[in-house]
């Protein structure tokens, strides 16, 4: 790994072979099964056990997807009529919340580096054209949940994207964020126009 910077995904010793890619593998679709708070559970464990497994990408699209998982639970919890429109390899919206004045699109990102303003702006511009067979309307506005850090220059990249549609950013790590999560989604749903 020092030589040429790949990660080590095989490692011998006289007879014994461990092939830490394979062990990943098996890992990761059992987690597949499991609830979303078993999977991060396992996650992390085996980042502890198998450091190098943050940085495969088969590991990462797991944790997205469980951080994914997860969001849109707690979502359901505190709004029961979200739909949950995500899954592996989404690209657009995870889920969608019905309000009285209109739908609130969720998208949730996962990482470790900060959201980009050029990243903000792509989700804001793919939420205001869609139009889901759930929202003959469209989405009104677009909450991104994440577990990244929040770039300091969140509010003015805020306020650029409000021609486009009303977007909020909200930082969720667990359930103690809830709190956090449900006033973005009130305060997104005040902000959508109606076409009365």
């Amino acid at each position: 790994m020092a030589i040429n910077g790949s990660p080590l995904t095989r490692a011998r010793y006289q007879d014994y072979e461990l092939f830490m890619a394979r062990r990943r593998r098996q890992i990761v679709a059992t987690i597949n099964e499991d609830s979303p708070e078993e999977a991060r559970q396992a996650l992390q464990v085996l980042s502890t056990v198998d450091p190098g497994a943050t940085r495969d990408p088969l590991v990462a699209q797991m944790s997205a997807l469980v951080l994914e998982r997860e969001v849109v639970n707690r979502l359901t919890s505190l709004y029961p009529s979200t739909v949950y429109t995500g899954g592996p390899g989404d690209m657009g919206l995870d889920a969608m919340i019905p309000t009285e004045r209109g739908v609130v699109g969720v998208q949730v990102k996962a990482g470790t580096s900060p959201l980009s303003g050029s990243q903000l702006r792509i989700m804001a511009l793919s939420a205001a054209h869609a139009r889901p067979t759930t929202a003959p309307d469209g989405v009104g506005a677009l909450l991104v949940v994440t577990n990244k850090p929040l770039p300091t220059t969140l509010p003015r990249r805020l306020r650029e994207l409000r021609s486009v549609l009303p977007v909020a950013v909200v930082r969720w790590v667990d359930e103690q964020d809830d709190q956090a999560l449900q006033a973005q989604v009130q305060q997104l749903s005040a902000q959508i126009r109606t076409s009365e």
